[in-house]
């Protein structure tokens, strides 16, 4: 891959994530209560009921004439809706554009470290699993079994908002969610977000108990495929560096296109 095909892939990446973002806390608005400000096509999302820095975020801060004026304006707003905690990523446009000293000048403090991996798609492995493991597309009647394996898999409440933020996009164009199921039990979760031939493999968990069992490499061959089939040239997806995912993406033929910081900071 040359220098230009490897920012050209980035800048792909990254524009599908940030309409992956905008997609999905506008469509759980209604149930969820996430929220959003944009200045000038600079926005920030956010859950009240999630202090991860990584779900309540300005995405696209490089594009921001002055990043710290933005961020002071979407901070007020972001305070006056009860957000708790905002973050930032610390990508190579978003260090360039402001530095990381500045970030920390500014109140964001570290709060874990995430790889981005890229891949370009032609064909893909045929899924093959263990007898005892199951992969299903999911439907508007598992919401609630959806979420609840998706929160579990991040070690969160079964009832926590982001496993029904997630559920959320179900059923709307471009999003395709999954459950994994061992022996009949479902005990995986993962979703799928294709857009201007990007295949952004958004999430994937696995409830503990599950876990080293195979579902985390049957749900990226299966997004990959499905992928492939509605028409995308590349695929993405970010995961924390300090579990299995790294090593999971290498194995598919994923590169690490960069890695960031996600900042966050206390409101």
């Amino acid at each position: 891959m040359t220098v230009q095909q490897h920012d050209e892939m980035i800048a792909r990446i990254e524009r599908a994530e940030n309409d992956a973002f905008v997609a999905l806390y506008e469509a759980a608005a209604e149930t969820c209560g996430t929220g959003w400000y944009d200045i000038d096509g600079i926005r920030g999302v956010w859950s009240t009921r999630d202090d991860d820095p990584g779900y309540s975020c300005v995405i696209n801060l490089a594009d921001a004439p002055d990043p710290a004026a933005t961020l002071e304006q979407i901070e007020r707003e972001a305070r006056a809706a009860g957000v708790t905690v905002l973050g930032i990523d610390g990508s190579p446009d978003v260090s360039a554009r402001i530095g990381d000293v500045r970030i920390r000048e500014l109140g964001y403090m570290p709060d874990y470290q995430e790889c981005m991996w890229g891949t370009q798609i032609s064909t893909v492995e045929s899924v093959q699993m263990d007898d005892r493991l199951r992969i299903e597309t999911v439907g508007g009647d598992q919401r609630d079994a959806f979420a609840r394996i998706l929160n579990l898999g991040y070690n969160l409440p079964a009832e926590h908002v982001r496993g029904q933020i997630f559920a959320s996009t179900l059923g709307l164009p471009g999003w395709t969610h999954y459950l994994v199921s061992f022996d009949g039990t479902p005990g995986a979760a993962s979703v799928l977000y294709t857009t201007a031939g990007v295949a952004d493999l958004f999430v994937a968990t696995t409830v503990p108990e599950f876990r080293g069992r195979g579902a985390q490499t049957a749900l990226i061959r299966q997004r990959l495929h499905d992928g492939l089939a509605a028409g995308c040239d590349i695929a993405t997806s970010q995961t924390v560096v300090d579990n299995a995912s790294p090593r999971n993406m290498a194995r598919h033929g994923f590169q690490p296109l960069y890695h960031r910081w996600i900042y966050g900071k206390v409101l």
